[in-house]
């Protein structure tokens, strides 16, 4: 039994004794990479102390030979202040890190050392770690703690390093601030942040924060919460004025940093995740263990040009065929904000759904519209070069078949951006005979559509929450009992189509209907504005007044990440809520939460860290509600202004209030619909991939359309139509193209140069849908899952947003979006947490660089650059 081992005795075979952390220093130590001395309290040492783990206590008595041998190793190190670190038998390995899931304890003193020990060996049955073990698959059996004491190293500069970025593999990533490395790795602060090439050295990006804390050593002890246990012996200080933006790393060291981490990626012949720190001149490794959460990135196939150009060719000449007379505009918005570019399965899915004959046609039949014969057969949307857009000449004939409603082509062509969420008008010059014989049927098709959207909007929500939203969900709850692996393969089809139609056809159109009739509501309450304030005025105001509504089954979902993190709500009960959501959920090859937990975990640290400085739910909402005024205070202010504004105008007030009153009933439903609509979603999705895995399609199954179903079962082989079909696809995303095309330019809108339809410049004009007015760096994304944890108060800038990106939110100061309108998601939930967001900013995400200081003006709609990003 060998209660102590120095990091020059450890050699491969210790795992078992020193643990991950433990046998990574050893191996680094005998390597002769520079790392502060130090020796490990073996497992042997654990397990001879600790007999029953639920009595371990920071006052655990230790033998008195186990005594003395921590205490001579501790003589043979050159500082009288140590690091202790936990090195369990599982930890830092190839498919676990365990980071942050045991404890560290930092200027460690002689008279501590022992207590500091028998911490580390709490930690080990801290709830934290023993949910991290049950997550990621690890057996408690034979789990042991050994711990690491180290030379505490006096950091001028400390960090960590990934030598490949999860996000470009030709770069490595290095942030840094001054002071020891509490403050980054605990992700409290926003450190300086350094993207590094791997083959060159060179500082490819710079971003460097504004570092107002550091930590640094303290002489006397303190107690951790976690454990009852030591706590970490150091304190916040106040960086100096003058190092606050002052890079913390220079660009030489930056490149002795990246050349080093190589090295240590090289020795292990892995991609690795480094703690350093630089001190008296030179940079020494603290830890180093294996990535475990590389993004994994899907082998995308290039096609020649000639192959590409021969699709944009067919798509154009595809497109010439299916425009009008007049002109056609298809525009990138509505479903395509959140499906842009669907698999063949989902896509025959959705353009059935959203035709006269689907469940938006039934939906709009039901509130007295008449759709036209075309939009039955051919819906209203058009997949070009693999992506949704809506023929907007199409949407027109929702309404009333005949009637000439239309667009103003040349007023949109001068102005692409009015397109997303344009209002269509009456145009005579797109009148028929016919139209004139029936005009008075027309006006009579009207009125009544006018007066049944009028009767539906008194009590169609109180018919949605008591009896439509809790039937659906107890019919989806009972078919969870049936086991799909032991129904017959027609069975399994027969429950997709079961499915579709449950979902799609019969509940769909009365969610969809809570919908319409905010749509409704809103414009008749920008309408009633409008007598009294120019249009601008009117739309700012009503944004204003439908902030911070409640209901809002999205947030609410947000609010309880937040008890996740805060341990007040298990991550199971989350699950059994909500686990039918997903990020990008209308494409049902994606996986639902429940499925892969990976998102929400990132979510749940990030909340955790911002838990930290926000002990209770009302100061973490508060603290990133807004710039001065939160959501609600921002309605009551703008309730005061229209009383102010009607004190004299008796019947225009009764009339605006009661649209007020109709709008922020309806308006939250968008998203709650959503809610329960994904619910039977998922059991579509829940028949397709049971089909999948039983012909072995690894994901192949949504590269097929319903119809190809019934063959599949009968025994035809698909493999190389899903083959061809993924080619495809692919090639088609090869081809770049604007938000909104004109039927008579599709020749130089498809092209590889569409996306120079708006370049970079200081100033962009949107629509703003939440009020308000914010400042800060913009964060640049189109994923979702590629935020930091640590980052605070950034403009987010997407293409667009569904409920995946809602956690996002409550550390943006505000939002900018390339599509979206005031009834889409982003724009509801901006107004719910008071964040101003604009929409409506073409190739926002490409023109708008990551890091660069924004000013957004949501009663505007305006985006400002006000500051470049750091150069490199």
């Amino acid at each position: 039994m060998q209660f102590i081992k120095h990091f020059s005795e450890i050699m491969d075979e210790d795992l078992g004794h020193v643990g991950g952390k433990g046998l990574n220093l050893g191996k680094l130590t005998r390597a002769g990479f520079a790392v502060p001395n130090g020796f490990c309290v073996t497992t042997d040492a654990y397990r001879f102390s600790v007999k029953e783990v639920s009595k371990i206590a920071k006052d655990i008595a230790l033998a008195p030979a186990l005594i003395t041998a921590i205490q001579d190793a501790h003589a043979q190190l050159k500082t009288d202040t140590v690091a202790v670190r936990s090195s369990a038998t599982a930890e830092d390995l190839g498919d676990a890190s365990f980071a942050g899931q045991q404890d560290t304890f930092l200027n460690v003193t002689s008279d501590m050392l022992l207590d500091a020990v028998t911490a580390c060996w709490a930690s080990l049955w801290a709830s934290r770690a023993i949910a991290y073990r049950q997550t990621q698959g690890i057996t408690d059996e034979g789990l042991a703690m050994a711990v690491v004491v180290q030379e505490m190293c006096p950091a001028e500069i400390s960090g960590v390093l990934f030598t490949v970025s999860p996000f470009d593999e030709n770069v490595c990533i290095i942030e840094s601030n001054w002071g020891l490395g509490e403050s980054v790795v605990s992700g409290e602060i926003t450190p300086d942040n350094f993207q590094v090439s791997r083959e060159t050295g060179e500082i490819v990006k710079k971003t460097i924060a504004k570092k107002t804390e550091m930590v640094s050593a303290l002489e006397k002890h303190a107690y951790g919460e976690d454990s009852d246990s030591v706590g970490t012996l150091s304190k916040r200080e106040t960086v100096p004025i003058a190092k606050q933006d002052m890079p913390s790393l220079t660009d030489a060291q930056l490149k002795s940093l990246a050349k080093l981490g190589m090295q240590v990626e090289a020795f292990y012949g892995q991609p690795m995740d480094v703690e350093w720190a630089f001190a008296d001149g030179e940079f020494v490794l603290l830890q180093a263990r294996p990535i475990t959460t590389q993004t994994v990135r899907e082998d995308v196939h290039i096609h020649p040009p000639e192959v590409v150009e021969k699709l944009r060719q067919e798509e154009i000449r595809r497109l010439e065929k299916r425009a009008d007379k007049h002109g056609t505009v298809w525009c990138h918005h509505n479903i395509a904000e959140v499906l842009p570019a669907p698999l063949p399965m989902t896509w025959e899915i959705i353009k059935e759904f959203m035709s006269g004959t689907g469940g938006l046609g039934i939906a709009y039949r039901n509130l007295g519209y008449y759709p036209s014969a075309r939009v039955d057969t051919m819906g209203i949307l058009e997949l070009v070069c693999g992506r949704i857009y809506v023929n907007l000449n199409r949407e027109t004939e929702l309404y009333f078949d005949g009637y000439p409603l239309a667009h103003d082509f040349e007023a949109l062509k001068r102005e692409p951006q009015k397109a997303m969420y344009a209002q269509a008008a009456p145009n005579i010059r797109h009148s028929t005979a016919s139209f004139w014989l029936k005009l008075p049927l027309h006006i009579a098709r009207m009125s009544r559509t006018e007066l049944r959207l009028r009767k539906q909007r008194l009590n169609f929500d109180r018919r949605l929450k008591e009896q439509v939203f809790p039937q659906f969900q107890a019919t989806v709850e009972t078919a969870w009992h049936i086991v799909y692996p032991d129904l017959s393969d027609a069975e399994v089809v027969a429950k997709f189509q079961e499915w579709r139609d449950k979902t799609l056809r019969e509940f769909a159109p009365q969610a969809l209907t809570a919908t319409l009739l905010a749509g409704f509501s809103l414009q008749r309450l920008e309408a009633g504005l409008a007598k009294c304030l120019d249009e601008a005025e009117a739309k700012t105001l009503t944004q204003q007044l439908i902030s911070g509504l409640s209901d809002n089954l999205t947030v609410e979902t947000n609010e309880k990440l937040g008890q996740v993190a805060r341990g007040t709500l298990s991550l199971d009960d989350f699950l059994a809520e909500a686990g039918h959501r997903a990020v990008g959920e209308f494409e049902l090859a994606q996986p639902r939460w429940r499925e892969d937990t990976d998102y929400l975990e990132q979510i749940i640290a990030s909340f955790k860290a911002r838990v930290k400085s926000a002990p209770t739910e009302d100061d973490r909402i508060d603290a990133h509600i807004g710039y001065g005024e939160g959501a609600t205070q921002q309605r009551e202010k703008a309730e005061n202004h229209l009383a102010e504004l009607l004190k004299n105008k008796k019947r225009l007030r009764k009339q605006i209030e009661e649209e007020l009153a109709f709008t922020r009933r309806y308006m939250p439903f968008r998203e709650t619909a959503k809610f329960y609509l994904m619910l039977g979603y998922e059991q579509i999705r829940r028949a397709l991939i049971e089909l999948d895995r039983r012909y072995q399609l690894n994901n192949g199954i949504f590269y097929l359309v319903p119809d190809e179903l019934a063959p599949l079962i009968n025994g035809e082989d698909f493999s190389r139509i899903i083959a061809e079909r993924k080619s495809k696809r692919e090639a088609l995303l090869q081809i770049e193209i604007p938000d909104v095309l004109f039927s008579d330019s599709l020749t130089e809108k498809l092209s590889s140069k569409a996306t120079a339809q708006t370049s970079p410049t200081q100033a962009y004009t949107g629509t703003g849908v939440s009020p308000g007015i914010a400042t800060g760096p913009a964060r640049v994304l189109s994923d979702p899952g590629d935020v930091h944890p640590t980052e605070r108060d950034y403009i987010l800038v997407c293409p667009s947003t569904d409920p995946a990106w809602t956690p996002l939110f409550l550390h943006a100061a505000g939002l900018v979006m390339e599509r979206g309108g005031m009834l889409s998601h982003g724009a509801v939930v901006a107004r719910e947490y008071g964040i101003p967001a604009i929409a409506n900013i073409p190739n926002a995400t490409r023109n708008i660089a990551d890091g660069q200081q924004l000013q957004i003006d949501g009663n505007r709609g305006t985006v400002s650059i006000v500051l470049a990003p750091p150069s490199t």
